[in-house]
């Protein structure tokens, strides 16, 4: 009698023991599929960052075109822009988007002078460039006209001594210097006096404040029109 009361408290002990191992070892389970859950969430995490910051947020949208005054050089260029498929929005802020552009001799880290949204004057038709940080302060170009000459000749009234950039958010859903994806917009570039000749090229980079930089490159062509505008493709 008494071998099998010891019997049956060994089977108790053993029985006790088995069960603590068990519950450890389902703790230490819970433990470890928590973290490789937790390293597979933050892997996706980082691989989505890294997929960001390797594509551009901005994308061209349509032709870029250029203007010429006497048909020796452009003086100025305009580069329609939208929101790439996937992103939501871009803060084009002077403070927060630069423009670098390379020229066939020197180059400019950041042309960007600031955003500007386009309205319409209801009681003449005129379109107004509105100032994006300011909106008490606006441009009237004097047209209904919406030409690179019409927007250039209500930005700039000399050529500028350096390159100037400035951004106008075409169809704008608010008025604020972040471009949404839908909306459209231009980059509208003044080269300084000499310009940019036949054969001579020219890059310019947009960079927005996540994802890569957006970089168009162009070349003029042998011919240049008199005066006006033409596309670059």
């Amino acid at each position: 009698m008494r071998s099998r009361r010891k019997k049956g408290i060994v089977g108790i002990e053993a029985a006790i023991v088995l069960i603590a191992f068990v519950i450890v070892a389902a703790s230490l389970a819970f433990v470890a599929l928590n973290m490789g859950l937790f390293t597979t969430q933050k892997s996706k995490e980082v691989m989505q960052r890294g997929l960001e910051e390797s594509t551009t947020a901005l994308e061209v949208d349509g032709s870029v075109t250029a203007y010429t005054s006497d048909g020796t050089a452009v003086s100025v260029v305009s580069i329609p822009i939208k929101v790439a498929p996937g992103r939501s929005q871009v803060d084009l802020n002077k403070d927060k988007a630069s423009i670098r552009l390379l020229l066939p001799n020197t180059e400019y880290e950041n042309v960007n002078k600031g955003v500007y949204i386009l309205g319409v004057n209801t009681t003449n038709g005129h379109y107004l460039l509105i100032n994006a940080t300011d909106p008490t302060q606006y441009i009237d170009t004097g047209s209904n006209d919406t030409s690179i000459q019409t927007f250039a000749s209500a930005l700039w009234s000399t050529a500028p001594t350096t390159p100037e950039a400035y951004i106008i958010i075409l169809k704008p859903t608010n008025n604020n210097t972040v471009l949404e994806y839908g909306e459209k917009a231009i980059i509208l570039i003044h080269f300084d006096g000499d310009g940019v000749k036949s054969y001579q090229s020219f890059t310019v980079e947009v960079r927005p404040p996540e994802g890569a930089p957006l970089t168009v490159e162009r070349t003029i062509p042998a011919s240049l029109p008199s005066s006006g505008s033409f596309d670059l493709g």
